[in-house]
């Protein structure tokens, strides 16, 4: 049986949807108003769900590859 290899691009992505979820929970530590805050959180989090989104596609179709 053939495993997929990790893609370089796969990890990257994860790896940014990682730094974005971090970037989010900083946004709601930060010394701003409650409005930017939230609004910085919600992007970040926007960021780290499509990331999320496109790896799992990703993941999805190199496993399709294999299967076939």
């Amino acid at each position: 049986m053939v495993h997929p290899t990790v893609s370089p691009h796969r990890s990257s992505r994860r790896a940014r949807a990682a730094a974005h979820r971090a970037m989010a929970m900083a946004a709601l530590a930060s010394n701003s108003s409650l409005q930017v805050r939230y609004r910085r959180y919600h992007a970040h989090m926007r960021r780290a769900e499509a990331l999320s989104r496109a790896a799992d596609a990703i993941a999805l179709e190199a496993v399709q590859e294999v299967s076939e």
